[in-house]
């Protein structure tokens, strides 16, 4: 089983029904845009989940059958409708702690920043070898990224409401893992649950750079 902390690195296009973003979709962004932000694992307060609860939503118990992932719901196309400030700051509050306990190495408080379904889908295992696994990671004590190998939030903008009251974020990030810059931008998808909104799913959104005789855009990479 991957490794719940090192989530950034699984991105996934099919969520995504978009050929390119036109350059003027890129339009409000959070207060604190622009900032590069190392996120100390510190900052991952959240309530972790219980393992045994985790255990049994990705079918990780004796006896149960392995989850099977939710289906996905596709984003339109933009342009989109920008959400009020309350959701823009929860957007980036959510997405910040997120990074946190990727830093924290914290796999219970991750968990407990996504919702049901988008766990089933990134993290469903099946096999026996891949179950043990599993189970070993999940109960495994946190080792906290040192300060030069954390993820580092750059901005968080075209914070937007969906018609169905989901909300979608840009979130520009630096991740020392990934190569070669380690800067990337996702397209989070956040669902309102109680009173914070939850990570539903994670796309890599890339921009293509512009060159003559070229239209600008962004491209979506598996």
């Amino acid at each position: 089983m991957r490794r719940l902390s090192i989530l950034i690195s699984v991105l996934a296009l099919v969520a995504l029904n978009v050929a390119f973003v036109p350059a003027g979709v890129a339009a409000q962004a959070t207060p604190d845009a622009g900032k590069e932000r190392g996120v100390p694992a510190e900052d991952c307060q959240v309530e972790p989940r219980s393992s045994d609860e985790l255990f049994a939503l990705l079918g990780l118990t004796e006896g149960t059958e392995a989850a099977t992932p939710a289906p996905r719901t596709p984003v339109p196309a933009p342009p989109w409708i920008a959400a009020d400030k309350e959701s823009a700051a929860a957007a980036e509050a959510t997405t910040r702690e997120w990074l946190a306990c990727i830093d924290a190495d914290d796999n219970l408080r991750i968990a407990a920043l996504m919702t049901d379904a988008a766990l089933t889908r990134f993290f469903g295992v099946g096999t026996a070898d891949q179950i043990e696994q599993a189970r070993a990671v999940l109960a495994g004590t946190p080792q906290p990224r040192a300060e030069k190998e954390r993820a580092q939030l750059l901005t968080v903008t075209d914070v937007s409401r969906l018609d169905d009251g989901r909300i979608i974020a840009l979130a520009e990030i630096k991740e020392p893992a990934l190569r070669p810059s380690g800067k990337h931008t996702l397209l989070l998808v956040f669902t309102p649950v109680g009173q914070r909104l939850l990570i539903d799913d994670v796309i890599e959104f890339s921009v293509v750079p512009k060159h003559a005789g070229t239209p600008e855009a962004g491209t979506p990479q598996p």
